[in-house]
């Protein structure tokens, strides 16, 4: 078997995929960016059945990474809607897109953004299965681990496996006084099969051969937060503390295998619980890539959750999440539509320029340099090109002639005290 990228560097050889990333980050050598992904501190997602021309790196040091769920569904998005948004994904540079597809059209459409596109492509298996099957509760572990191996030979980078969930776990949940039991989609469909069956979770009684599965196409395991809080209420339940507890002894193990790792983390979580929250999950994972949903930091936000996420993700980075999966205003009330899709790129583009400038990456500090001079200048096609979203920029100033803005006119304190 050909080796993983994680393996070659162990004994030096250095993939074509690790120089690309290397060339889109700004370390002071690239021995130190090597040895972070070494240490599972970086991950560089690159199924190697699928060639692009960008490959990206996250964590530790890593510019912060942004992630776009999409996908099909049976009764409530079409093959073509979901293509736009991927194609809106490209235009504002994503670098990931969950694919979250399910139905006859899940595998066509998966394919299509593995071959066409070039930020990293992940997915679910099991949404997968669930759909597939006439009956969920009667398949069995083979086809967990067949459609497992599915996606991976369609070329993915990365896939969400829900194996830190277990039936011991699964048996706590009634007296774990959880407001929201799961609000995991994979994580609910899991503890019903094992509930109905009374068997292990096959992810986790079979880890072994997810491991296999993923070595052989060179596949990077994000392992699902099953227990991740789905309201304010739930953040820091024992369930969720245990679940991280048994992910941080799957993620050593598929480490140790050559594997790369990424650890998925909470969802709903108060403002001033998220620094400590953040740090204690990457101290107890091995300070692995953390991939955060949000978190959100308040359930009211309804119609507003990718500003209530966008808030709770600038935290996070600030704090060590690498790698943060955006919220559309859509979220917890229906199916995004396209403009819902872009008011969450860019509400989340913006979280991550602002840890990027924090964390003083120089391209990040450069752009709001250039910006900082234009608005001196009152150069208004400067200031258009150089925003997070030049077209919405440009609409505002449409058909407006006067040098200044509407707000202030003749009184513009930039123009005044120049």
């Amino acid at each position: 078997m050909e080796q993983t990228i994680l393996e070659k560097l162990r004994i030096n050889q250095i993939p074509q995929e690790i120089e690309i990333a290397y060339k889109n980050e700004e370390f002071p050598s690239i021995e130190v960016f090597l040895r972070k992904i070494k240490e599972g501190k970086i991950v560089v997602p690159a199924n190697k059945k699928r060639k692009r021309n960008k490959y990206y790196a996250i964590g530790d040091g890593c510019s912060i990474k942004i992630n776009a769920n999409i996908g099909v569904t049976s009764d409530f998005s079409s093959f073509d809607l979901e293509l736009k948004k991927a194609e809106i994904c490209e235009k504002y540079n994503v670098e990931s897109v969950m694919d979250l597809s399910c139905g006859k059209y899940a595998k066509s459409f998966r394919e299509k953004l593995v071959k066409e596109f070039s930020f990293l492509v992940g997915s679910v298996p099991v949404y997968d299965i669930a759909t597939r099957a006439k009956n969920f509760i009667k398949t069995k572990p083979k086809d967990f681990l067949e459609v497992l191996e599915e996606h991976a030979d369609s070329g993915v980078d990365f896939l969400t496996i829900h194996a830190g969930i277990n039936l011991r776990l699964a048996k706590e949940l009634e007296k774990s006084q959880r407001i929201l039991n799961i609000v995991s989609r994979g994580g609910s469909m899991i503890y019903k099969w094992m509930i109905e069956n009374q068997s292990e979770n096959p992810y986790y009684e079979y880890f072994d051969e997810v491991l296999k599965i993923l070595k052989k196409y060179d596949v990077t395991i994000s392992i699902g937060d099953a227990f991740r809080p789905g309201c304010i209420f739930d953040s820091g339940n024992i369930l969720q503390i245990e679940e991280t507890l048994e992910v941080s002894k799957l993620a050593e193990k598929a480490h140790n295998y050559g594997v790369q790792v990424i650890i998925e983390g909470p969802g709903h979580i108060k403002a001033d619980e998220i620094p400590y929250t953040i740090k204690t999950i990457k101290r107890i994972c091995h300070d692995f890539p953390l991939y955060v949903l949000g978190p959100l930091t308040t359930d009211i936000a309804a119609g507003y959750d990718h500003i209530s996420g966008s808030i709770g993700a600038l935290i996070a980075g600030l704090n060590g999440a690498d790698f943060i999966c955006y919220v559309t205003p859509a979220e917890h009330l229906r199916l995004p539509n396209i403009e819902d899709v872009k008011e969450g790129i860019i509400a989340f583009k913006i979280v991550a320029h602002s840890v990027n400038l924090v964390k003083g990456f120089k391209k990040s500090i450069e752009r709001d340099y250039t910006m900082a001079l234009a608005r001196k200048n009152l150069d208004w096609e400067k200031i258009i090109n150089t925003s997070i979203d030049p077209d919405k920029a440009k609409e505002y100033r449409k058909g407006l002639s006067i040098t200044t803005c509407t707000m202030c006119g003749d009184l513009c304190a930039i123009k005044n005290s120049s």
